[in-house]
């Protein structure tokens, strides 16, 4: 085994660690409630009496648990359907509303002029806010965890009962048009079913015309055809999402769905009933997803030409309701069993309408007697359906606990004594209708505080996973410090085969002691099922340190005593990048930190450049020689003011100063958190079609502009690029018109270039040009005799002795250093770059494609990020000591602090690319770049969301070879610092001349001193991550942990994952460039021996 792969091994090992610790976490953290997978019957009601058996033809009529009060339901879902686009003020012109404003008219007339057949809700969701999980709310009556959001974009079938199987398993024929997520959810429920494609943000009006074509039609349908018709519209969501709610297109679309609302109504008979519902509202951004007032605020709105409201009760204005109140008031109206997991409670008000059967003696002066208890009865029966299933639950786990459980079961008997006693007549009169109300509210008050119990019970932790995951996570950490360590010890490849084999040995011990404790406790212990994870990962990091302190020089290296004087030796800049990155992750545990993560990690990377500027200031004094000294005496007496400004320190300051300068631009392109109430989104954000006038054209040339200053070498994806920012600055009207292709042909084109250039660069990763004298070529324009042999041999010579042609910059070259006839010797360009190119080619091929993703708006953030990271990489090149050359060893370690730093600019970029560490930020229209949105799976959608959510973590891992080879590149710093010489070691100057080329000469100290910067890199991102873990893990029960600690655990979560593959795949290139080069190499010098 090469050096190349065990390096490689250990790398993958500490990887393998840590996404061990976060599965483990996860585990503990994000938990999903247990799912009962009983099903309610009209044979068995809640409450004695109640049921209607199956066989009973006309009880199946009448309905199961209790009177039936309507036939038929037409369910229409207004996606994102916010509460304050169906309010309507009469004090607002059509010139002074907002685009969303007094466009629904139709709800405002049916609520005045038919007030008694119509009433108006604010209709809450339970986050987090997506399409999935609330379509499962408004069916189950279930309450969410906030790990179903990962579930969002991967529709699997509901097991649970619900309402649909319910429809279903009565006969009764439900037909289904819109969103595609039902067919999911509810493959074989439907009698008809009318699908269409949602995913595709970008897409307006698809799915609300292909529901408009077949809405009416279906309702015209002979008797019989259909029970519950279901539509779901997405157009007022996808508006949102592309333009937000301020722009005119969601006035445009709002008019519509007023349309459709009244074609339904001019339809209906008095045995239907409509229900107009948003399944959750969104920001003034569009977005969804999170917690905000906006986003869980959406509007249900119910009316029937039969009377639906008692005319004494009318709904109050502005009346909140939860959404999973649905599924038992359409179960009970529709006379079907309320789904047995169900904890939602009935809309009393909307059985105040109706009488029922079970009549007693009529309290004086309440002429509503009958509609009362009709109420009351709907409460009682949904109560104790709760309590039936919070039976079965507590039966099947122990996640209930038993003393709340009792006191409210006690609390429920009470309640329903006072009702019984109300219905059996053993109360007066006077006192009868006081008795039923104080049911009523009895019964509103068990089943919202059982809604509470189940919402904290199902946030609950497992603290052994939880500890668990940090561990091993800590292993992991520990494992790559002791890695960097190692790797400054030139004898360590000596053992890193006995190492690997320790960890190896560890591992398969591990899982078989972890298989046979499983099978011996057969699960029962909490433990015992985590064997199989934590004893592998145990037993391969005892194999690693057994075998890495068995080398002599390991025993030297981790006693105490020589840690202690390797702390003591650390720079001041090494400190403080320390002190920066614990302060960092210490920060995670408070909620304003997070809130203002985005400026305040711009704080700490401005800190640390300015901190590395005066230690690299500080490096660079040395005691003056002679000659030096009269040099500089001779300087002060004729002062020449280009010599001054052009001095290292001026130069070095100017960097830094530039490159704060690119650190506050790049401020104008963070998202907005619903928690920065003080933040407006920035004008970079919104979608080129929204902006107005000649702000258009110059945004977008801007954009192009930035393009054409980030790919040198792919000019044709940037121009395609362009174009296609073009197009999405068609009226919408335009582009709707466009045929497909068009619309995705540019950013295909796009996605074939960077492909292709990927290949390109693992396939033939050397970027050399060989370039031999014409003088050795015959008339028929190949190579004479001989002429090969000698062009080879003098190209082998010269390129052991200076890595290809280059010629020396000082002095005369001797005869020896450099062939006289020089015009003879075959030039090869690019060896003295050769490392760096192929990281380069690799960076501007991603950075194209992460600004196609970004759109072009953020062009100029990705210009920035690229030029940032070039004045770093300058930076840090020229703020070396001098004294690191004195060994080629020295010149090759990248200090602890600038990893920090490239670290921090990473952090940094992932906010100002348009990000936030919570789900409303999350641009989902970039899964459609190139694409119609009809996917069979969820891989390619998810790939592209992803490159647009940690572009930069993408982008700075896979270029973070160029923080080793940078230094060697013959540019005008090295040129300063070489001009220095008598500073340094003569033969490690004289090597330096091959530029990068000489690290193909150092085998072991390059591939050790790679394995080094990357382990560095990894621990900054693990300690980042750990953070993350130990501050949500401890503040578990806080307020915010579902608002602000959880979402930035797992976005951190998701961008350690996607940091680790990014950097497996680099260091992999790495190691191909160096292979492939000492292949080119040998190959010379095989040749050469044969001649």
């Amino acid at each position: 085994m090469g050096l190349g792969l065990k390096t490689f091994g250990l790398l993958l090992w500490t990887v393998a660690l840590s996404v061990v610790g976060i599965t483990l976490f996860t585990k503990g953290f994000l938990l999903n409630r247990l799912e009962v997978p009983i099903k309610s019957s009209c044979e068995e009601s809640p409450i004695e009496g109640g049921g209607a058996g199956k066989e009973d033809g006309e009880a199946q009529k009448k309905g199961c648990w209790t009177n039936r009060h309507f036939k038929k339901a037409i369910i229409l879902i207004v996606d994102a359907l916010r509460y304050d686009f169906t309010t309507y003020n009469a004090s607002l012109g059509p010139e002074d509303a907002l685009p969303f404003q007094n466009k629904l008219p139709v709800l405002h007339e049916l609520l005045t002029t038919r007030p008694q057949s119509s009433a108006l809700f604010k209709f809450l969701a339970d986050p987090p806010t997506t399409t999935m999980q609330r379509l499962k709310g408004l069916t189950t009556g279930s309450l969410p965890t906030f790990i179903d959001v990962s579930s969002n974009f991967a529709s699997s079938e509901v097991m649970e009962d619900n309402v649909v199987q319910q429809l279903a398993g009565l006969d009764r024929k439900v037909v289904f048009m819109g969103d595609d997520t039902w067919t999911g959810l509810y493959p074989k429920q439907f009698h008809k079913v009318f699908p269409f494609p949602s995913f595709n943000v970008k897409d307006l009006h698809t799915v609300d015309n292909g529901v408009i074509e077949h809405l009416v039609p279906e309702m015209e349908e002979e008797e019989g055809e259909w029970d519950v018709l279901i539509g779901h519209f997405l157009g007022v969501d996808h508006v949102g999402h592309r333009f937000g709610p301020y722009h005119p297109t969601m006035g445009e679309k709002l008019t519509q769905m007023d349309g459709v609302i009244r074609s339904v109504v001019s339809k209906l008979t008095d045995d239907t009933v409509l229900f107009v519902m948003g399944d959750h509202g969104m920001t003034r951004t569009g977005d969804h997803g999170g917690d905000s007032t906006d986003e869980v605020g959406a509007a249900l709105f119910i009316y029937s030409p039969a009377k639906l409201l008692q005319g004494e009760l009318q709904q109050q204005e502005g009346q909140a309701v939860s959404q999973i109140d649905f599924v038992p008031t359409v179960s009970l109206l529709l006379g079907l069993p309320i789904p047995f997991s169900n904890l939602g409670m009935v809309i009393p008000e909307l059985f105040l309408a109706f009488s029922t059967n079970k009549l007693t003696n009529n309290p004086a002066g309440h002429t509503d007697w009958a509609r009362n208890i009709t109420g009351v009865e709907a409460l009682r029966i949904n109560a104790f359906q709760i309590k039936k299933y919070l039976d079965e639950y507590a039966r099947l786990g122990e996640d209930l606990p038993k003393d709340v459980v009792n006191k409210l079961q006690k609390q429920l008997e009470e309640v329903d004594n006072v009702y019984r006693t109300v219905m059996n007549g053993k109360v007066s009169t006077n006192n009868a209708f006081a008795a039923l109300k104080r049911a009523k509210e009895g019964y509103i008050k068990y089943i919202s505080e059982v809604k509470e119990m189940c919402r904290k019970v199902w946030a609950k932790f497992d603290m052994v996973s939880m500890v668990c995951g940090i561990s091993v996570l800590c292993l992991a950490c520990i494992a790559s410090v002791c890695i960097t360590m190692q790797s400054h010890d030139r004898r360590v490849v000596y053992n890193l085969e006995k190492q690997l084999s320790g960890i190896a040995v560890g591992i398969g011990l591990g899982f078989i002691l972890g298989i046979v404790s499983e099978i011996c406790t057969n699960g029962t212990i909490t433990t015992s099922s985590l064997a199989p994870f934590m004893l592998p990962c145990l037993g391969s990091f005892i194999g690693y340190t057994t075998s890495a302190w068995s080398s002599k020089s390991s025993k030297q290296t981790y006693k105490l005593p020589e840690l202690w004087r390797t702390l003591k030796k650390q720079p001041v800049d090494w400190i403080v990048a320390t002190m920066l990155v614990v302060w960092n992750a210490c920060g995670l545990g408070a909620n304003s930190f997070l809130i203002n993560e985005d400026a305040i990690t711009a704080f700490l990377l401005q800190s640390l450049v300015w901190s590395l500027l005066l230690a690299a200031n500080f490096n660079r004094q040395s005691v003056p020689s002679k000659e030096q000294t009269q040099k500089r005496a001779r300087a002060e007496k004729s002062f020449d003011i280009g010599r001054y400004i052009t001095r290292p320190s001026l130069l070095l300051l100017f960097v830094v100063v530039v490159f704060s300068f690119c650190v506050r631009l790049s401020m104008f392109f963070r998202a907005c958190r619903e928690e920065q109430w003080w933040c407006e989104t920035p004008h970079f954000l919104k979608s080129l079609s929204t902006v107005k006038g000649g702000h258009k054209n110059a945004r977008y040339f801007f954009a192009a502009a930035c393009m054409a200053l980030i790919p040198y070498a792919l000019p044709v994806a940037a121009v395609c690029t362009s174009l296609y920012w073009a197009m999405q600055a068609l009226p919408q009207r335009v582009l709707d018109n466009l045929p497909a292709w068009e619309q995705v042909i540019l950013p295909r084109v796009v996605y074939v270039i960077i492909f292709s250039s990927f290949v390109s660069i693992v396939w033939k990763p050397l970027c050399l040009l060989l370039q031999i004298d014409r003088s050795y070529y015959g008339p028929d324009r190949t190579l004479q005799n001989g002429g090969r042999d000698r062009q080879l041999s003098k190209l082998y010579n010269q390129v052991k002795g200076r890595g290809g042609t280059l010629p020396p910059k000082n002095g005369n070259p001797a005869k020896e250093d450099w062939d006289v006839d020089n015009k003879r010797i075959p030039a090869v360009y690019g060896l003295a770059t050769v490392y760096s190119a192929a990281s380069l080619v690799v960076t501007v091929t991603c950075s194209q494609l992460v600004a196609l993703l970004l759109g072009d708006g953020l062009a100029p953030a990705v210009l920035l990020l690229l030029t940032q990271m070039g004045l770093f990489l300058e930076f840090h090149a020229a703020g070396l000591p001098l004294q690191s050359l004195q060994y080629l060893s020295n010149h090759l370690d990248v200090p602890w602090p600038v990893v920090v730093g490239w670290g921090l600019m990473t952090s940094q970029f992932f906010f100002y690319t348009g990000h936030q560490a919570a789900i409303p930020t999350i641009r989902f229209e970039s899964a459609f770049t190139g694409f119609y949105g009809d996917f069979d799976n969820n891989l390619v959608p998810a790939v592209l969301i992803g490159l647009n959510t940690f572009a930069s973590q993408v982008l700075f891992t896979a270029s973070l070879p160029l923080l080793l080879v940078w230094p060697f590149c013959r540019g005008k710093w090295m040129d300063r610092k070489l001009a220095a010489g008598h500073h340094g070691n003569q033969e490690v100057l004289d090597e330096l001349q091959k530029g990068e080329f000489v690290l193909h000469e150092h085998p072991v100290e390059y591939r050790l001193n790679s394995l080094r910067l990357y382990s560095m890199f990894f621990i900054f991102n693990i300690i980042k991550l750990g953070g993350t873990m130990v501050t949500a893990g401890y503040l578990r029960n806080h307020l915010m942990v579902w608002n602000i600690f959880a979402p930035r655990y797992v976005f951190e979560g998701v961008s350690f994952l996607v940091v680790c593959i990014t950097m497996l795949l680099s260091y992999l290139l790495l190691m191909r460039v160096d292979d492939t080069l000492a292949g080119w190499v040998g190959k010379l010098r095989d040749y050469c021996k044969t001649q």
